[in-house]
């Protein structure tokens, strides 16, 4: 599925790294349709890392998507949890 169809299925969506936000294209997409999305605040990590990176903070995604609706990007991190990203659409 893309961006708007996820979206109007009542999908979240969880990316790998945080590029979708800075990306006009994807950026304006998530904004028009006003997505959910949940991006790993690092791309380098292995594929078992970023599944404990979500299950880690799995309890904080759901909240956070039941109780705000889109558009948004939220950074996850083990650490910190999660934290807005600023998308680059549209533009300031």
């Amino acid at each position: 599925k893309g961006i708007e169809e996820a979206t109007l299925a009542g999908d979240i969506l969880l990316c790998k790294d945080l590029e979708i936000a800075y990306t006009q294209l994807e950026a304006q997409v998530i904004y028009m349709s006003s997505a959910r999305v949940f991006g790993l605040s690092n791309a380098s990590l292995t594929g078992a890392t970023m599944a404990q990176w979500y299950l880690s903070n799995e309890k904080k995604i759901v909240q956070a998507a039941t109780r705000a609706s889109g558009p948004y990007v939220m950074a996850v991190n083990p650490s910190y949890g999660l934290r807005r990203v600023k998308l680059v659409f549209p533009p300031s």
